[in-house]
């Protein structure tokens, strides 16, 4: 049994039912619980307030599952880059600190299957799906190494809703008081707008923020960058964000003769005011995106004063991470 791979009421449910089965005392299993998120630890011999039987017995049958840290990449600027090794596969996940802000990327697939041409994930194509346990072990792991993120993005390698089910599980984990506590609007899921996937993710009553990868204002255009648009196309997209209850940021990556000029921003700028949107401009980074050229800065400025013009809240992003293929759309395994 992997508790891990449980939401918390569950995991606290079946430990009580291990705690009693074995003949403990019960309120052990307060004790037990409270190693898994809250205070995690590598293994149940570090449990310092179990008898040496529970551990034995924990250790039998729900004993704790990690991945192994093949690799660790400091940047000039402070964002550390992890390589975590899983039984099948490994994924990257990006620490970025910002004064009291501290978000951690993580990734939801081994790879991705929806090929942004932005993208270098979608190079890799895709490897599987990661299990719940796999997801916040990302976060888990950094816990145990004194790192505590205060944002959650789901902004890492794979497509978050292609995976929904564990990453369901996975916002319960990350939200919930008996998990790692962390508040709902900290939380954000981004995604290429996998309309059933994303429908049901409106269902959670949780505050998570949503990041929509629009990259493009009419579907001409964002069919020669991502091909999910012909399966969902922008209309029937915005459509569902319209009856979205939360603020919606829409992600852009400024691409050169591509989708920079002034009629594109018109565009864009009314695809986000009809839904309320803010905008976030992302410059094209190295590695990402081959045979395209990113926007230049001043262009980017330019975009993002015609879209402030036009009444869209819009925010420049800066990169981080750059030197260690840590930015946006560099996420690849390369070792």
């Amino acid at each position: 049994m992997n508790l891990l791979d449980l939401t918390p009421t569950t995991a606290e449910q079946r430990v009580g039912e291990l705690v009693k089965s074995g003949g403990f005392e019960k309120y052990r299993a307060r004790q037990v619980f409270n190693w898994l998120w809250t205070n995690p630890i590598p293994a149940w011999d570090q449990a310092t307030n179990l008898p040496r039987s529970l551990v034995t017995a924990l250790d039998n049958h729900a004993p704790i599952a990690r991945p192994f840290l093949a690799k660790r990449q400091d940047s000039s600027d402070g964002t550390i880059k992890f390589l975590w090794e899983f039984d099948a596969g490994a994924v990257e996940s990006v620490f970025i600190p910002e004064g009291k802000r501290a978000t951690l990327c993580i990734s939801s697939q081994v790879g991705c299957a929806f090929g942004c041409v932005f993208c270098s994930t979608g190079t890799m194509g895709f490897g599987r799906n990661l299990a719940p346990w796999e997801i916040t072990a990302q976060v888990r792991e950094l816990h145990m190494l004194g790192i505590k993120p205060t944002n959650i993005v789901f902004m890492g390698m794979g497509e978050p809703l292609h995976n929904w089910s564990a990453v369901d599980t996975a916002l319960t984990q990350l939200n919930a008081p008996g998990g790692f506590g962390i508040g709902a609007r900290h939380i954000t899921l981004s995604t290429v707008g996998l309309l059933p996937q994303l429908a049901e993710f409106a269902k959670r009553k949780e505050q998570f923020r949503l990041a929509i990868s629009l990259h493009a204002s009419n579907s001409a255009t964002r069919q020669t960058l991502m091909p999910v648009e012909r399966k969902y196309p922008l209309p029937e997209l915005k459509k569902l964000l319209r009856e979205f209850s939360r603020r919606t940021t829409l992600e852009y990556v400024m691409v050169s003769n591509v989708n920079d000029s002034d009629q594109d921003a018109e565009e864009l700028s009314q695809f986000a005011n009809d839904i309320s949107a803010h905008v976030n401009l992302l410059p094209l980074h190295p590695g990402a995106g081959s045979g395209l050229k990113g926007s230049r800065h001043e262009k980017i400025d330019e975009f993002a004063k015609l879209l402030a013009g036009r009444g869209t809240p819009v925010s420049v992003r800066r990169s981080r991470g750059k030197d260690i293929d840590a930015a946006c759309g560099q996420l690849a395994i390369k070792e």
